[in-house]
């Protein structure tokens, strides 16, 4: 469970650097939380420090119904939130 919560920390560590880079976006769009999440996850992947299934278990996965297009981000009806997805929500709306 270490191993688990050590990538989710890496990842919550490298959410303000992205969020940072698309803040004159304007709207957080699924689109745009979904870019977000591969940037994130391919940065930490790319430092070594944690193993790809680790770094799967904290995305989100497709079973869970999110969409992919231009409207803004609501969690309303969604009874999951993950992580990374909680994270950049958070940070969008710490900086907006």
């Amino acid at each position: 469970m270490d191993a688990l919560y050590a990538a989710d920390a890496a990842l919550k560590d490298a959410v303000p650097a992205a969020v940072q880079r698309h803040r004159t976006a304007g709207t957080l769009t699924w689109a745009l939380i979904h870019r977000i999440e591969s940037e994130i996850l391919s940065e930490v992947a790319s430092k070594g420090e944690h193993s790809a299934r680790m770094l799967g278990m904290l995305r989100a996965s497709p079973a869970l119904g999110y969409p992919n297009d231009d409207r803004p981000v609501s969690f309303e009806g969604h009874d999951a939130v993950p992580s990374v997805f909680g994270a950049i929500y958070a940070e969008w709306k710490r900086i907006n």
